[in-house]
């Protein structure tokens, strides 16, 4: 790994993750969504299924991933197309979204990198994913939908822990949180610019 700077970004669902890494990816960082790439197995695994990446099918395809490949199993995927992005192009650094495990925590800090947790209201993120939702997801009441984020929030019965994602970990060892409960994203970029002092 080369001596790049290194920020992960973390946050429950429809924090607004996505919005900090594409104004960095903007400014020539290298991105990788751990979301995206579970994603994209959750789609095929719970293809039989109307919501295949709701956040419980989402979870138990990250577990799955975990269990089976190790619990840097999405890390490692990561790292290496950073790798192998960087031998054809020079990149300002390397940005990490949806962070959901301690062994992710533990490398982004232990390569003195910064990890930035997105803090919003739940009551706006649900309103944001039922006014957004994405092709494999369903309409689910509020309760609902906080019931199936609990299960990325601290690790549950049934699987090995480190195949886990832990949310609550993963905020805890949080270098900066950034608050993004409005709806005005141009405001939004500017306070992340000036929490990564990027201007």
């Amino acid at each position: 790994m080369n001596s790049k700077r290194i920020i992960g970004i973390a946050g429950m669902p429809r924090s607004g993750k996505d919005t900090v890494a594409d104004l960095l990816i903007g400014r020539g960082w290298f991105g990788f969504s751990f979301g995206d790439y579970t994603r994209r197995v959750a789609l095929e695994r719970h293809k039989d299924k109307p919501d295949p990446i709701s956040v419980a099918n989402m979870t138990e395809t990250s577990n799955w991933l975990r269990e089976t490949g190790g619990p840097d199993v999405i890390l490692k995927a990561s790292l290496a197309e950073y790798e192998e992005a960087s031998k054809a192009k020079q990149y300002e650094g390397l940005v990490l979204y949806s962070v959901r495990a301690p062994v992710e925590v533990d490398w982004i800090l232990a390569q003195g990198g910064e990890l930035v947790w997105v803090e919003t209201r739940d009551e706006i993120r649900y309103e944001r994913a039922m006014n957004n939702m994405r092709e494999g997801e369903a309409r689910i009441s509020l309760d609902e939908f906080k019931r199936q984020e609990a299960l990325q929030w601290q690790p549950q019965p049934g699987t090995p822990v480190d195949a886990q994602m832990n949310l609550s970990y993963v905020k805890d060892h949080a270098t900066k949180t950034i608050a993004n409960d409005g709806d005005d994203i141009a405001a939004f970029q500017v306070a992340v610019e000036k929490a990564l002092e990027l201007s």
